[in-house]
Formats: C-alpha cells, structure tokens, sequence
C-alpha cells in the first residue's frame, strides 16, 4: 500500500502558483501537457470563472507519484477574497508548499499564509519563484525569507554543497550535536526536523519556463516525511470534514480526510449511510469500494455533515482565523421567491460557511458576510450562471465586535415558578484576537460537576451580544467561579438563563465603569506608490488611524506599509486610484481586530440601548414571599445567593472582613420571611396531601401566611419557593399541523421549513419553562428513505423525526395508547381523527389554534411577573 501525504500549494494570487502545479503534474506524468493561466487550459483550474479571470477560487486535488509515495496534492485559491477557502484546505494538509514571488519577495498575503500554517501546524516547503525576472538576487530573497517568516530556512536546491549540512545544524542544538559528531545529518533526522518544523527547505525555480521543477521533484523525492496517518489502517475509523460540494446533478459531496481506519461502501456515518465513494484528481474521479488512512475522498449519501465535523474519537478542528468582515443584504427584486432565494443561499452557505447567511424575520431579508468585491463578483455570477438568478449585495457594513478592559463578576440568578439555579461568571480580557476562553475553577463541593458541564455548554452555545451597540463580544476569557444549584428543582433551562443574565450582568457593570471597548476589522497592507504622492498617501492614512512607514525607496516608487480600518482602507482604494491616475498599487489582508478609530461615532450612531434589548436581560429573577420578584441588574450582588472574591473563592470562612461581612448579610437574609429549604417543604407537601382541603381555616389563608418560616432558622439546603403537588404531565406536540396553523410559523415555513421547525422548538422550549410540561415535537419523516426513528434532546425538550412510513399521527396515537395510564398527556393538534383516538385512549387534547392562544397567554403572564422572553 502506497504512503500517502497530502501537501498543499498555496500563495499570492499572481505568484505562479498555477503553473507551478501544472509543470509538476506534467513532469511527474499526471498530465501529457502543462496548461497555461492565460490560455484558460490549466488541470485544475477548471471551473468557467476560474479561467475567465485567470485565478484559483475552489481548492481542487490532484495525485502525484512520487517513489513509493504518493503526493495529493491540494491547489488553493491565492485571491484574498477566497482566503476561507484556502483555510478550509488547509486544515487536513500534512505538508505545505508556499510560493514565493521574486518579483515582489514576501508580502503581505504570504505572510498571512504563513500564520495560517504556523497555527494549524504544518511543515513547509518553499519554493520561489520567478528567478528569471531581471534582478533576481538570490542570496537576497534568502535572507528575505529568513527575516520575514523564519530564520530556520535553508537553500536545498543543492544539498551536496559542503554548506548545506552547516546550515541545518544551526536550526537546532540536536542537529548541530549530530552535526559536530559527524560532519553530516542523515536524512532521516532531516525529515524528522521538517515535520516538526525546525527546517524549512527552500527551493528556486521558474515555474513558467519550467526550471527548477525537476529540483523540487527531487527534493520531496527525497526530504518528504512518513505523515501520521501512514500505517493507520486497522485502527479505528475516524475523518475530518473540510469541503462540501454539489455536484452537475445536484448531488452532495462530503469531502473529508481519512485519519484512521477504512471507510465502506455502505458504511455508517452517524445515522447516515455512505452511497458512493469518490476520488477525485482535478474535475475527474473514480469511483472506490474501499478508502484507507490517509486518502481524500469525497462521499455522497451524507446529509447532515457539516466543514469541520469529525467522525470518531477525535477533537473538533481549530477555531478558523480567516472570516469575512462585511455584511451586506442580497436584493433579489421585490417580486422574488424568498422562499427560493433562501433554499439557494443555504446551499451556497453549506459549500462556504463563511458567508454565515442569516434570514432576517423582522426586515424579510437574507445577509451574507462577503470577504470584498471580488468575492461579490464571483457569487453574483454564480447564482445567476447555475440558478438563473439577479441579485445585487448592497450596505456592505463592517461588522464590529466588542471586548472589556477589567475583569468583572457577572451574577446571574432564575428562580422563578419551580426552578432555581444561580452562577457566578468572572469575565476576563484577553490579548486582541484570542477569542473567547472557557474554564471553570468551581469545586465540585458546591456545584457539581454535570450542572459546570452545562453551563459552560451554555456559555458556548450562544453569540453573546455586548452592551455598546450589540456587537458579538470577543477576547475575553469565561470562568464560572460560582453556583448553586437545587436538587428538586433546578432544571437545565435554569442554568442556560442564570449563565445568560450572568454575563450580561457582567458586561453591565463593565459598561457602567466604562470599561468596554467596541473592536474593528483592521487591513495589514502595502502600498507602492510614485514618490510624488507618497506625502498625501501618509498623511490621509495617518487622519484615519492607520500607521504608516516607509519600508522601500528606489528614487521613482516608494513602498509604504502598515496597519489601518478596514472601513477606511476600502474607501480610500478608490480615491487612491483616482489621484495617483491608477499609478498605486494597494494590497492589503485581513489582520485581526484592534480598538474602533472611531468608537463614539459608531455607538452614537447605533444608539443601542442594553436595557432595552428582551433577548438578552441582565435582570434577574428571585421569589420573595411565595412570588416572583425582578431585580435589575445594579441590585443582584444585593440579593445573590453564593458569595465568592478573588482572594477566597466561594467563601465559607470568617477569617477576613470581606468574608465576615458577605456571611453577616447572607445570615441577616435568612432570617427574614423568604426562602425555605427542601425538607420543610417536604414535610408542607406531605402535610398538605392528606388536609382536608375544605378547611376554611386552610382556605382563607395566603401563600405567605400558610408557609411562613421561622426567624433564625438554619439553611438546610439551598432555598427555593413552596410548590404545589404536580402529576407528571406530557405534551405531544403535532410539529408540521402547528406549524402550519400558526401565521408566524407558517409565514417562516414558505421561506424555510427547516427555520420554521426550530422557531417552534425555540417556542416550546421556552413554553417548558413557564409551563412545567415534558414536551415531546414529533416531525414526519416518514418519506425519508431508510429513516429510523430518531430522537434528539433540544435543550430542555425532546424532539421525534418518525421512521420511514410511519406519520407524525401514528408515532402520538402509539405513544399515547402505550403511556396513558402512566402520564397525564396532552396532545396539541389540529387533525380530527387523531383527536378522536387519543381522547379514547383517556388523553387530552388542544387545538393547534387554541395552543398558540394558550402559549401566549402563559407568556404574557410570565413575562408580566419575571420579565423572561
């Protein structure tokens, strides 16, 4: 069995990386005849709009020979507007070659790549080409690469040159010990630096004139190492997804890298079956029965696999480092479909996730995030090329994130009708683009550790909206150092709104102490420009907060680099091109998110109000005398119920005033007429089971009197109301019948059935909260060929897809004739022969139109007393 390795080529656009690829598929003899750039024939550049404009836009893999090897090579895209499709490739390489330009040396978007393969780790080769361009230095690119990218880089176009060894033995103590020893490094040792990049080879060459290839050829002949995957093949299945595609017929394609193991034909991945495994080289591909550790394949048959997801025992992949920084609306004209246009979008979405394509209810619009007008072009024709569609993108819109300066506690408590949970969140910030960070210190002693689980899932799960004008906060580190849980009474749910309310409490305070930040997007970029204009370019880049410096002046151009807004850099790329008489040249790539230039303005303009947003309150709920009471955000530390401090932690000792003081108000607090502990309401249940209940002692008496607590009691476990006595009630939810009786859910379904079946989920999540039922949302899926029932748990309720020839009707109507006797079940549906059998089978039931009227209402009242939406 052949070693595989998969290797990626990556570069600028205009490097030569095309034609690099192409000379080596002809001199290994992949191809009879290498394809030119401007002759629109290349191998792997096949796509229409990828040879109309003579650039690479979809990484594409071809299969070299090579020894006992065998090179997949991956091609991708150099344009800076398809960056997250190199990215995507990038993720399941072994190996790396990067191109560089001569003409140009190391700029800006080589540096970028090379970030990208420092992050996810991956050894790389070098190749520079264009050596016959008037000028070419070579001792001068060399030191170039070693001061721009790494100082391990050593020339290896000859590796008999009595300096060739020397040069290695300095990129490592080991090699300089072996080196000292022996006078040479055997090859091997060589391999094992290049993997685990202590030793970058550098090669030379002219792809287009074909020189040098046969040294690269030979040199990962001879210096390319044995990858992880290699001898993989009786271990457990596992692979990563990093491409979807549709094929001519509309076929779906899983691409994905084989870790370990074999894949089938007809093997399973989750619920799913594969149907077809394909190996593609360039457009064509040949169909295999059997795929082993270390192949590229693609597979059809899979639905639900997603860029990213993995199969098997593995860790997902790393957060990607390349996204689009603009928003914009997609105008399809006021007569179009969006039920159509949103059908196409997402297909469009699950090729490229990155245009993170949303369905705005309120506006009745769809958005994507675009990465700049290039990119715009190239799906604008696509949609119109593939699916006869116009669209325009308009209000291209920076999107901002926000972060905070200090560290602060978020508390966050929900104890409304029959549940409880409180957490305490510390938010810390982070250095500029480290994302967010989960952790929790919290001892198992006072939370366990399934309730810790959950909130950090929940902290996770969400977008968290900042407080300055409602961008996603960033750079900041989550640590839950507090909680309190029930054990009666709390409920998932409860930690999910406890842990919201907590962060935006914190972020609250921060605001209060003017301690956030709004973030933008901002542009590494070089400009080469006529001596003439360089004053005017400094200064217009200096009043828009960008930095500037001269890097290169040979008495004509003028070569300024530096940071700036992406905002302003995109804006001032026309006026540049106007004033210089299109004499500049202007490249820039993304470089991260840094501190607004211009934040007052932004917040001013946005004017967001945080106390105004329902979706995400900072309030919190406690229940004070047998009711439900809000408190706003700046009152909760008065009312928490676990205390903790930097110093201490949870504190539960009085060496130190500040402990002193938080147990003297928490004791101070349970002497008052509030909170009881599970055993006395025990015992009030118990007693209340068997009370006459005619009693009109007992009849006339409040919530309060009846269950009043003494003073001075002590806390027996963690307080919560006095409830009633409840049967255990189940409500069957008839999904498709109310989604259709329902307007709003309806109006959602002729855009996305899919959008309307988790609106409803969303719902009846929400409903569970307010209105203590088990709820189960049955779907059809009973024309889904091969389908097994399946159920999956959206947070705190279930949801049923029903097996193939079996009816939503048919799994409630089983359901309630096998657990009737067992639950008090309610079933929510319009169909009236289901409503006549399970009313037999001893059931209630509800009209699909009668239960929006009922949500509402439980909604209302629940809103009016604790302000959840």
């Amino acid at each position: 069995m052949k070693e595989k390795i998969v290797m990626g080529i990556l570069a600028h656009v205009d490097a030569g990386k095309t034609t690099l690829s192409e000379n080596l598929l002809y001199k290994t003899g992949v191809i009879k005849e290498a394809g030119r750039v401007d002759s629109r024939n290349t191998f792997l550049d096949g796509n229409i709009q990828e040879r109309e404009r003579g650039i690479t836009i979809y990484s594409k893999n071809a299969r070299i020979p090579l020894n006992e090897k065998e090179i997949i090579l991956v091609d991708t895209p150099g344009h800076v507007d398809f960056s997250a499709e190199t990215e995507r490739a990038v993720n399941v390489l072994d190996a790396a070659v990067l191109v560089i330009d001569a003409s140009s040396k190391v700029d800006s978007h080589t540096k970028t790549l090379w970030s990208l393969l420092k992050y996810y780790e991956i050894p790389v080769y070098f190749f520079v080409n264009k050596i016959d361009m008037p000028g070419f230095d070579k001792e001068r690119i060399l030191e170039n690469i070693k001061k721009e990218l790494s100082s391990n880089s050593v020339d290896f176009s000859d590796d008999s040159d009595p300096d060739f060894f020397e040069n290695i033995a300095v990129c490592s103590e080991s090699f300089l010990n072996v080196f000292l020893e022996k006078s040479n490094i055997d090859k091997e040792l060589i391999r094992q630096g290049i993997k685990e990049r202590k030793i970058f080879p550098v090669f030379f060459g002219s792809a287009l004139k074909g020189e040098g290839i046969d040294g690269l050829i030979r040199g990962l002949g001879d210096y390319l190492f044995t990858p992880d995957t290699f001898g993989k093949e009786k271990e457990e299945f596992s692979s990563q997804v990093y491409k979807i595609t549709y094929d001519e017929a509309g076929k779906r394609n899983t691409f994905m890298k084989i870790l370990s193991g074999t894949l089938k034909i007809k093997d399973n991945l989750g619920d799913e079956k594969v149907n077809e495994i394909r190996v593609y080289s360039g457009d064509k591909f040949k169909r295999e029965n059997e795929v082993y550790a270390g192949e590229i394949c693609a597979v059809t048959g899979i639905l639900n696999s997603s860029k990213g997801m993995v199969y098997g025992n593995l860790p997902g992949e790393k957060k990607p480092v390349l996204s689009p920084v603009f928003n914009y609306a997609a105008d399809f004209g006021k007569d179009a479909d969006l039920k159509k246009m949103w059908d196409i979008v997402s297909r469009l979405a699950d090729e490229d996730p990155s245009l993170n394509a949303k369905y705005d209810e309120q506006l009745k619009e769809i958005r994507v995030s675009l990465m700049g007008d290039v990119q715009s072009e190239v799906l604008k024709r696509r949609m119109k090329d593939e699916f006869g569609i116009d669209v325009e993108f308009r209000e291209g819109r920076i999107r901002y994130k926000e972060t905070i300066e200090e560290t602060v506690i978020g508390v966050g408590h929900f104890e409304p009708l029959r549940h409880y949970a409180e957490v305490q969140i510390k938010i810390e910030p982070l250095a500029r683009g480290s994302g967010l960070e989960f952790e929790s210190e919290l001892s198992e002693d006072y939370l366990d550790i399934n309730w810790q689980k959950l909130v950090l899932t929940h902290l996770r799960e969400k977008e968290h909206k900042s407080v300055l004008i409602g961008a996603p906060l960033t750079d900041v580190k989550f640590t839950l150092v507090a909680g309190r849980a029930h054990v009666k009474h709390t409920e998932g749910g409860d930690f999910r709104q406890a842990t919201y309310r907590a962060v935006r409490q914190g972020l609250m305070k921060a605001l209060s102490a003017d301690k956030c930040r709004l973030l933008e997007p901002y542009y590494d970029y070089t400009l080469q420009i006529p001596e003439n204009y360089a004053g005017k370019a400094v200064t217009d880049i200096n009043m828009f907060s960008g930095t500037a410096s001269i890097t290169e002046n040979d008495g004509e151009t003028i070569t300024v680099a530096g940071k700036a807004p992406a905002s302003a850099m995109n804006a001032y790329a026309k006026e540049l091109t106007a004033y210089t008489k299109g004499k500049a040249v202007l490249n820039f790539v993304l470089a991260g998110y840094d501190f607004c230039h211009n934040e007052k303005e932004i917040v001013e303009k946005t004017a967001y109000d945080p106390d105004a947003d329902p979706e995400n309150p900072s309030s919190s709920v406690f229940v004070s005398h047998g009711a439900g009471t809000l408190i706003e955000w700046f009152d909760v530390d008065r009312y928490k119920h676990t205390f903790y401090s930097e110093k201490y932690g949870n504190l539960s000792n009085e060496t130190d005033s500040e402990a002193k003081e938080a147990n003297r108000i928490r004791r101070e607090r349970e002497t008052k007429e509030e909170f009881i502990s599970v055993e006395e309401v025990d015992s009030i249940l118990k007693q209340s089971t068997h009370a006459n209940e005619n009693s009109s002692k007992n009849a006339n008496k409040s919530f309060s009197d009846a269950f009043r607590v003494s003073p001075g009691r002590k806390e027996k476990e963690s307080p919560v109301y006095v409830g009633t006595v409840q049967k255990e009630k189940y409500l069957l939810v008839d999904g498709y019948n109310v989604i259709h009786a329902w307007k709003e859910l309806s109006d959602l379904s002729s855009v996305s059935m899919d959008s309307a079946a988790l609106r409803l989920n969303e719902i009846m999540s929400n409903y569970r909260e307010m209105s203590g039922y088990e709820i189960i949302v049955v779907y059809d899926a009973y024309r889904v060929e091969g389908h097994r029932t399946s159920e999956k748990t959206y947070d705190n309720i279930s949801v049923v897809y029903t097996k193939e020839a079996q009816t939503a009707d048919q799994y409630i109507e089983r359901y309630a004739h096998q657990n009737s006797n067992k639950y008090d079940i309610t079933v929510a549906t319009s169909d009236g022969l289901e409503q006549i059998i399970v009313t037999g089978a001893g059931c209630s039931i509800i009209s699909s139109r009668e239960f929006e009227e009922e949500v509402r209402r439980t909604a209302d009242s629940f809103n009016d007393k604790y302000n959840v939406t």
